[in-house]
């Protein structure tokens, strides 16, 4: 079984150890891992996960595991946390929308800009 956070997807990790005289030597580092069991509150029924604390302090943050997966968009969440979140949408009778792809726009330097506008009324 991976060592995953199911909320959080914190994973192994590879790094160095470094001695006093700056050896290295390869270790890994492995999350906190608990294993505990929430309760959904909409569905009735107990789900085992094995979460970081982080992912922990995550759902108690939102209030509870159905208020954390409800609050997320599926593009977010782990296969295990979208298939609880799908099971709660289709308790309560509303249809899973689908997922939209997040428009990401990168940001430009007001140089840029004007380099951009310079070339565009040039081309006019």
């Amino acid at each position: 079984m991976p060592r995953v956070c199911k909320v959080t997807g914190k994973k192994t990790m590879v790094g160095m150890n470094v001695s006093h005289s700056e050896r290295h030597t390869k270790r890994t580092f492995l999350p906190n891992l608990q294993k505990l069991s929430f309760h959904s509150d909409i569905l009735c029924r107990d789900f085992s996960l094995r979460i970081s604390t982080a992912g922990l302090r995550t759902l108690t943050k939102h209030g509870g595991l159905d208020a954390y997966v409800m609050a997320k968009p599926v593009s977010r969440l782990t296969p295990e946390m979208a298939a609880i979140k799908k099971a709660i949408e289709k308790k309560n009778g509303k249809a899973a929308a689908p997922a939209k792809k997040s428009v990401h726009k990168p940001t430009r330097s007001a140089r840029l800009v004007k380099k951009v506008e310079a070339k565009k009324a040039a081309a006019k």
